[in-house]
C-alpha cells in the first residue's frame, strides 16, 4: 500500500506573493483524503506539487508507493490525441516510455533489417516492462465505457468522446490500475448524476490511497474520511468526513477569533506599558532600560493614545488640556530646569497641534 506524506510546504508565486506556507497532512494507507477550499487558494498547486510536477519551495513531500494522475483538463481534450495516448499517459513513466519506443518503431518498419531488428527490441521491452497486462486493462476499460475491445477503440481521437466518456475512461482505468497512490483533480467535471454515483460506489470500494479536489459536497459526503482545508495561505486537517466539517470549520474560526480578541487586548495593554514607561523614563535613567526592553514588541513609532491629562510635566500652549487629542511618541523636547542655580534639564510632552486652532 502507498502513502502520501507534505510537511511544512511552501510555495511562492513568481510575482512574490506566498500562495501558502508551512502545509502539513498525511494520506494513509486506504485513505480517502479530500483537499477543499475557495478558488485560487492553492489547491490545484499542492496537488501538483505531491505528484513531482512542481518542486516543493519550502518544506518536503514523500510518497510511497505507485502513483496514479488525473489531471484537471481530461475531460476537455480537443486535439489530435489518440485513446492510446491518453492511456499511456495515465500509466507509470517506465510503461509510458516503451509505449512510445514501441509506437516511433512500428511507424518506421519497413522491409529493411534494421527497422525491423529495431521493432522486434521494442516489442520485447514492451513485454519486460508489463506492456501485455497494460493491453488487458486497456480492453477491460473501453470494453466496460465504451462498449468496444481495444483493438477497435486505441486508434480513436480523443476529441470524439464526450467529456463524461473522457473522465470515466480515465477514472477506470486508475481505479482498475496497480498504482497505489491516485491524485484526482476535479473527477467529477463533466459526469452527470449516474456517472457521479458510479465514482462514488468505485472510491467507496477501492483499497487505494486517494488525494482527491472535489466542490461536489454529496460525493464529498460520501467518500471522504478525512478533510484538509487550504485556506488563508495554510492548511487545517479535519480528522472526520465532509458531513461534519462545516460545524468543525465554524468551531475553529469562533477559536480564531477569540485568539485574535486575546491577543489585541494583550497588545493594547503593552501599549499602555510603552506608554508609560517612555513618559516614567524622561525623569529616571533606571527605567530607560525596561522602556526599551518594551520596544522590542511594540515599535517605537506606534503611538499611544493617551489624554493630556494624564502625561506627566507641563502642558502649555494652545491644546493643552483637552482629553481627547493623541500625545505622539516622538514629541518630546528639553526646556530648561526653574532653578537658575542647577543646569538640569528635564524632558516633557507637547501635545499634538489641533487642528484649526491658531498657533
Amino acid at each position: 500500500m502507498g502513502y502520501v506524506d507534505v510537511a511544512g510546504a511552501g510555495f511562492v508565486l513568481p510575482d512574490g506573493r506566498e500562495l501558502f506556507a508551512d502545509v502539513s497532512f498525511r494520506v494513509g494507507e486506504g485513505a480517502k483524503v479530500a483537499l477543499v477550499g475557495p478558488n485560487g487558494a492553492g489547491k490545484t498547486t499542492l496537488l501538483r506539487m505531491v505528484a513531482g510536477d512542481i518542486p516543493a519551495q519550502s518544506g518536503s513531500v514523500a510518497r510511497s508507493g505507485g502513483l496514479g494522475v488525473m489531471r484537471q483538463f481530461i475531460g476537455m481534450i480537443g486535439d489530435d490525441r489518440t485513446l492510446e495516448d491518453m492511456a499511456l499517459s495515465l500509466v507509470a513513466p517506465p510503461l509510458r516510455e516503451a509505449g512510445a519506443r514501441l509506437a516511433k518503431a512500428t511507424e518506421a518498419l519497413d522491409e529493411t533489417e534494421k527497422s525491423q531488428i529495431a521493432y522486434a527490441n521494442a516489442l520485447a521491452h514492451w513485454g519486460e516492462v508489463g506492456g501485455y497486462d497494460a493491453e488487458v486493462l486497456f480492453d477491460t476499460v473501453t470494453v466496460s465505457i465504451l462498449g468496444k475491445p481495444w483493438d477497435e477503440a486505441r486508434s480513436r481521437v480523443v476529441r470524439t468522446l464526450s467529456g463524461g466518456e473522457q473522465k470515466r475512461f480515465a477514472l477506470d482505468l486508475l481505479l482498475r490500475g496497480g498504482d497505489e497512490v491516485l491524485l484526482l483533480d476535479e473527477p467529477d467535471n463533466f459526469l452527470d448524476v449516474p456517472a457521479k454515483r458510479w465514482l462514488e460506489q468505485r472510491i467507496k470500494e477501492s483499497n487505494k490511497s486517494i488525494l482527491f479536489i472535489s466542490h461536489d459536497r454529496e460525493l464529498l459526503a460520501q467518500t471522504a474520511d478525512r478533510v484538509v482545508a487550504v485556506e488563508g495561505g495554510g492548511a487545517w486537517t479535519h480528522p472526520g468526513g465532509f458531513t461534519s466539517w462545516h460545524e468543525a470549520r465554524s468551531n475553529r474560526h469562533e477559536r480564531m477569533e477569540e485568539l485574535r480578541r486575546r491577543w489585541d487586548e494583550e497588545h493594547e495593554k503593552l501599549r499602555e506599558l510603552v506608554f508609560t514607561l517612555k513618559n516614567k523614563a524622561m525623569f529616571n535613567d533606571g527605567l530607560a532600560s525596561r522602556y526599551q526592553a518594551c520596544l522590542l514588541y511594540v515599535g517605537p513609532d506606534e503611538p499611544a493614545r493617551r489624554p493630556h491629562r494624564q502625561a506627566r510635566g507641563d502642558l502649555r500652549g494652545p491644546g493643552a488640556g483637552e482629553p481627547d487629542l493623541p500625545v505622539r511618541l516622538g514629541d518630546l523636547v528639553r526646556r530648561p530646569g526653574r532653578d537658575p542655580g542647577r543646569e538640569r534639564h528635564r524632558q516633557v510632552a507637547l501635545p499634538a497641534p489641533a487642528r484649526g486652532r491658531r498657533q
